[in-house]
């Protein structure tokens, strides 16, 4: 990616934020590396990462990342056999469980952060290291007492020879005959070695030999000749022990050494995933999202702000290059935002290209470029002879020469520095180079001749900064489809430039040939600002109002559940009473049946009966019913879902013929007509397949199969003491189908059926009503049953 434009962009600095965020080292010289990718997968494989990574600080209460040490230059100290120091060795304990808390932390987390999950595996296991360092030293980092059993000896020996050496040292204090001498009565160390301050003037008088003398010269720090032997003995024991520490050192280091490809590999890994979880917290701190990969080649940013402007300052703005037109040319006031839009454009897109979230509105793309081309600001040299036309020409050839169509191109003040007429020429024929190599560019321009080839050439658009000529200031909003003006006059008079002569600019500037289409585009601007604003305050009015009609829909629902809930409850209780009041009649009339074993039918049949009537008939409220699309039969399909509506229930086609269908209802198969049906709601469906699943989930009960239920029986020809049972029988079995109406074809005749069936019906508790068929079904000789 071309540096020069990563520095005009501003990218370094964004590094320099990652810098701040990284928490290592090792973080910090990743964050330092971050260049832009042209690799698509590369890319990717980043965004992924910075994603995963953003959810986790999300999701989790902490992140397992405090800042490691970089210890490669202790393993390569270690690698060439050079004896590690105590703090080296401390390093690699506290990083190995360092290391050991990352892979803790992702262990089981491969749904939720697969591809973090999968850099963790790179992290070895260092138990065993970790073992022999925690031998040798305590959680304060101090060489424990038995890092080794020589130690051991050597420290308590040290300790019994302190303890000797300060017995003797006592005695000598407490010596009458040198009580003079003492300048204080008290043990020091000198050198490693126990002494007592003397008075200067006798020290040729105390036997001992001199190791220090005071500032002033007064007191001279004596070692006792009595206790010299003793001294002696715990140099010695001192001087063994720092070879015992410094041998342990060298285990340490030679196991180390073992381990050197592990240990870098994973000091690499978590300063890597360090890094990561800073490009997180970056993308946290600016509110930053995600932009898709555009396949259409399109740059669409909506809401972009700049990340280096602060958050309370920054003006958002939707920036859409591709699609109808590849260049676009912004134009508009100086101060005003163009190169700021252009700086945002060019930023953001090293960013994404960098792995990094963008501070963008969701649902917004941009596409892999192979490189970014910047000719942007004043770069003349004296020392080169460069004036600032020539500098922007020099870096303009360069382009040129370079671009392709996977490149984007920014270019300020195009064709600036000389004479208008030429500087506009040599723009169009820039911008007409770089639309024929099919390059994606975003130029600004004070030209008119550059507006109106805008206006005149298909793939090219205008766009304008807007700027308020009440208050004379600049809005930094970006408008897209008209260009705008300089406003050059408004600008100067703000400034403070006198009045006479702004009048004469103007007046010389009304007889200028193009004066009428600033007018016009001043008019056309004012009137597209005015229509947003209208737009802008529809929208806001239709977002009322759909949040109002949300909030009465949601209210409704609430009202209605309620009620439904209500009804649910008085349907459950009333069913409970039907099935026991039908119990006791189904007892009275086994009792009935017992007391008239020995008289007629027609007698039992009679008492039966009046047992029946005995049983009040219970009205229960209706379900309240849906409002459905109904199913065009033609569209059906064999294994489709469907409502079955007066069932109140879905079911599964199992063959269609004509209007007539063969359902599945749970296990049992019904036959309904096509208008009975209606399509399902999407989460009926579901739940329907919740409910399965959790049933085959808790037992291993599964309903029989009962052979097709009729929806119809005939009884034609039959008296009214052979029809009444099969018409029980099938009732029964259509209620257990759960199926209603059915219908009982007894013809008309002389009527004498129908009424004993109707007469029947009357004292069946489980039928809600039953009326005859119209007259395409049958009319009289037909009675639809309800349950």
């Amino acid at each position: 990616m071309n540096k020069r434009s990563m520095r005009i962009l501003g990218f370094y600095q964004i590094q320099s934020m990652l810098v701040k965020l990284a928490p290592s080292r090792l973080s910090k010289e990743a964050a330092r590396h971050l260049t832009p990718s042209g690799d698509a997968a590369v890319i990717e494989e980043s965004l992924r990462d910075t994603e995963e990574a953003v959810t986790c600080l999300q999701r989790e209460a902490s992140s397992p990342f405090g800042g490691i040490v970089d210890i490669r230059p202790t393993l390569e100290k270690a690698c060439r056999e050079i004896t590690l120091d105590s703090q080296e060795c401390i390093d690699i304990w506290n990083n190995i469980r360092c290391y050991e808390h990352v892979k803790i932390f992702f262990a089981g987390k491969e749904k939720d952060y697969p591809q973090l999950v999968k850099k963790t595996q790179s992290i070895m296991d260092f138990s065993v290291l970790e073992h022999k360092i925690a031998a040798v030293f305590d959680e304060n980092h101090q060489i424990r007492d038995n890092a080794s059993p020589e130690l051991l000896h050597l420290r308590n020996r040290i300790v019994e020879l302190e303890r000797q050496t300060k017995r003797y040292m006592q005695s000598v204090l407490q010596n009458k005959e040198y009580q003079k001498y003492f300048q204080d009565i008290l043990i020091t160390v000198r050198n490693n070695r126990y002494v007592v301050p003397i008075k200067q003037e006798y020290r040729h008088v105390f036997p001992g030999i001199v190791h220090d003398m005071s500032a002033s010269g007064s007191t001279l720090y004596i070692e006792p000749l009595a206790i010299v032997n003793a001294n002696n003995d715990l140099q010695q024991a001192r001087m063994g022990e720092t070879k015992e520490i410094e041998r342990i050192f060298k285990r340490l280091t030679t196991i180390a050494a073992d381990q050197y490809e592990d240990l870098m590999n994973s000091t690499m890994c978590v300063g890597q995933l360090e890094f990561i979880f800073a490009k997180a917290q970056l993308a946290i701190q600016m509110k930053a999202c995600r932009p898709a990969v555009s396949k259409k080649k399109q740059v669409r940013l909506l809401h972009a702000r700049h990340p280096l402007i602060a958050p309370d300052v920054v003006v958002p703005n939707t920036l859409i290059i591709g699609g109808e037109y590849r260049i676009l040319l912004i134009t508009g006031s100086n101060t005003g935002g163009k190169t700021v839009a252009m700086k945002t454009l060019g930023l953001l897109v090293l960013m994404y290209q960098a792995g990094l979230f963008l501070p963008v509105g969701e649902n917004s793309e941009l596409p892999i470029f192979r490189d970014v081309f910047v000719d942007i600001g004043d770069e003349q040299d004296i020392s080169q002879n460069l004036s600032t036309f020539s500098s922007h020409m020099k870096q303009l050839i360069y382009i040129l020469k370079h671009c392709s169509t996977e490149d984007l191109i920014l270019a300020d003040e195009l064709g600036s520095g000389t004479d208008p007429a030429e500087g506009s020429a040599i723009a169009i024929a820039v911008l007409q180079s770089l639309y024929d190599k099919g390059a994606c560019v975003m130029v600004t321009t004070h030209y008119n001749d550059l507006k109106n080839f805008a206006y005149n050439t298909e793939g090219i658009e205008n766009g304008h900064v807007e700027f308020d000529v009440q208050t004379l200031q600049p809005t930094y909003k970006l408008r897209i489809g008209s260009a705008g003006s300089s406003h050059a006059f408004s600008i100067s008079e703000k400034l403070g430039m006198p009045v006479e002569i702004l009048n004469k600019a103007r007046e010389l500037r009304s007889q200028a040939q193009d004066v009428d289409m600033e007018a016009i585009l001043t008019k056309l601007n004012t009137q597209s600002k005015q229509m947003d604003e209208k737009q802008a305050e529809l929208e806001q009015r239709l977002q009322r109002v759909r949040k109002l009609e949300d909030d009465l829909r949601r209210e409704k629902d609430k009202v209605s559940s309620k009620r439904q809930d209500i009804v649910d409850s008085s349907r459950r209780d009333a069913m409970e009473l039907k099935r026991k009041l039908r119990i006791e009649a189904e007892s009275i009339i086994r009792e009935l049946k017992q007391q008239f074993r020995e008289t007629t039918d027609r007698e039992k049949a009679k008492a039966i009966e009046q047992a029946r009537r005995s049983i009040q008939q219970i009205s229960l409220p209706d379900k309240e019913k849906t409002k459905r699309n109904p199913i065009d039969v033609k569209t059906l399909q064999v294994g489709q879902r469907v409502f079955i509506n007066s069932l109140d229930g879905l079911g599964t086609v199992m063959s269609i013929k004509g209007k007539k269908l063969t359902v599945s209802v749970k296990g049992i198969t019904v036959r309904v007509e096509s208008k009975d049906i209606s399509a399902p709601y999407y989460d009926e469906i579901k739940r329907e397949q919740r409910e399965e699943k959790k049933a085959a989930a808790v037992s291993s009960y599964r309903p029989i199969r009962i052979d097709t239920v009729a929806a119809e029986i005939n009884v034609i020809g039959k008296t009214g003491s052979e029809a009444i049972p099969e018409v029980e029988k099938f009732l029964d079995q259509a209620l257990a189908a759960g199926f209603s109406p059915v219908r009982i074809i007894h013809g008309k005749g002389s009527g004498a059926l129908r009424r004993q069936i109707h007469d029947f019906l009357d004292h069946q508790p489980f039928i809600s009503s039953y009326k005859l068929d119209d007259a395409e079904g049958g009319g009289a000789g037909v009675t639809l049953v309800f349950f």
